[in-house]
């Protein structure tokens, strides 16, 4: 009688293991079967942003062409739309923003002026959505370099605020602007190459938020770069990740300080900061590849993609699970 029952409780134990183990196998199938996340990131282009012996452009006097506007402002919100497969940018913003919003741009200095068209017409968008101007905000990382960008940094100018981080100060390591005065961030950077780091894009361009010292640590570190923005109160007030690539720097010159451009002639825009910097080191490849005339196979390391995917969590970093959308040439 021991033996039987004894017998009967190792049987059942049995069927217990095997039914878990079955558990387990269907569980892993399922995981395996499920569709990897996937991001989208738009890029529209133009031929050229430049209008040439136009009745006001004319060639005696702009021999080279002058930047047309609306090429830019038309770039921006396909870019804008194509980001969230939204039929207009303005379905887009709606979305994102409210007029009771403070919407900081976080800008890339380097890069984008004050009298940069594409970013006039950012603000013009944010504005058309009933964002008052005075609840726009621009900012960078340090008050000199705004300075010599040509800002107006008194904050006595009417019209849109500029704030440099270094000046507002900050609270448990991320600026006050984005603590105190933003409700959402519209990051804005300009796509290039960088000596230390690989490639400037989106995701370099969040080290604006933080202190000097931790700028400079993250960029000697780049496995740690996406630390920035993975910051809880940066990561949620982030809506829009929008990537200046009229013309980019594939080559850079006295220590980073100036670059070889090429016209591009494209605006990139995402809400995945990872995704759109893939897609951003792509495009370097390509010029880099062309530039070697097949001489060479052209390197970009950008160490910061895979752990900005996997240990930050922030977005894709796998090319194949990126949907380009692409508007026009």
């Amino acid at each position: 009688m021991t033996t039987s029952v004894a017998f009967s409780h190792r049987l059942l134990r049995a069927v217990a293991l095997a039914a878990a183990l079955l558990n387990v196998a269907a569980g892993a199938r399922a995981q395996s079967e499920v569709e990897p996340a996937r991001s989208v990131v738009a890029i529209a282009r133009a031929e050229s942003i430049m209008s040439t012996d136009a009745p006001l452009t004319p060639a005696w006097l702009y021999p080279e062409g002058r930047i047309d506007y609306n090429v830019i402002a038309w770039l921006l919100s396909r870019a804008v739309a194509g980001s969230m497969r939204a039929e207009t940018h303005a379905d887009v913003w709606d979305e994102l923003l409210s007029p009771s919003d403070r919407v900081g741009i976080q800008v890339d200095v380097e890069g984008i002026q004050p009298h940069d068209p594409l970013l006039e017409a950012l603000v013009r968008q944010i504005m058309d959505r009933g964002v008052p101007m005075r609840n726009i905000i621009i900012y960078a990382g340090e008050e000199s370099e705004l300075f010599r960008a040509g800002y107006d940094i008194s904050g006595r100018a009417p019209g849109v605020r500029v704030m440099a981080s270094d000046d507002q100060g900050y609270r448990h390591g991320l600026t006050r602007i984005v603590l105190d005065y933003c409700t959402k961030i519209i990051n804005v950077s300009r796509l290039r190459v960088d000596p230390q780091i690989g490639m400037h894009g989106a995701l370099a361009n969040c080290l604006a938020a933080v202190p000097y010292v931790s700028r400079k640590r993250l960029r000697q570190n780049p496995e740690q770069l996406p630390e920035a923005a993975a910051i809880a109160t940066m990561r949620r007030a982030t809506v829009m990740h929008i990537v200046h690539a009229l013309q980019p720097g594939y080559s850079a010159r006295d220590g980073g300080g100036r670059f070889e451009t090429w016209s591009y002639n494209a605006v990139l825009a995402s809400i995945d900061p990872v995704a759109v910097d893939v897609i951003g080191r792509q495009i370097l490849l390509e010029k880099l590849a062309e530039e070697a005339e097949g001489t060479e196979s052209p390197r970009l390391e950008v160490r910061y993609l895979v752990p900005a995917a996997e240990t930050y969590r922030l977005g894709v970093c796998d090319p194949e699970s990126i949907d380009v959308v692409e508007i026009g040439p």
